[in-house]
């Protein structure tokens, strides 16, 4: 066994580096002060890495779409075009 293919194929699979708040914030569109508040609450996923808060991007986006993503309402149906003839001429 190759044991450059072992350490490529585990080297692939680790997670994209972390980013800090203000680049999370950047990618997200939200304010520092946004990031700060969803972090506190729990909302955020984070490494805490010495004194540095870290984000997982991915993770990030997932917690925001499972917490705030609005589902589509169901339509109704679409009027076809039809209408009842009027009574005026």
């Amino acid at each position: 066994m190759n044991p450059n293919a072992t350490s490529h194929t585990i080297a692939s699979s680790l997670p994209t580096a972390k980013k800090t708040r203000k680049e999370t914030a950047a990618y997200c569109g939200l304010s520092l002060r946004t990031i700060d508040e969803l972090t506190r609450n729990g909302v955020l996923p984070f490494f805490k890495i010495g004194k540095s808060i870290r984000y997982d991007l991915a993770e990030v986006e997932a917690a925001l779409r499972e917490r705030y993503h609005v589902k589509p309402k169901a339509r109704k149906p679409a009027n076809t075009g039809t209408r009842a003839p009027s009574s005026a001429a």
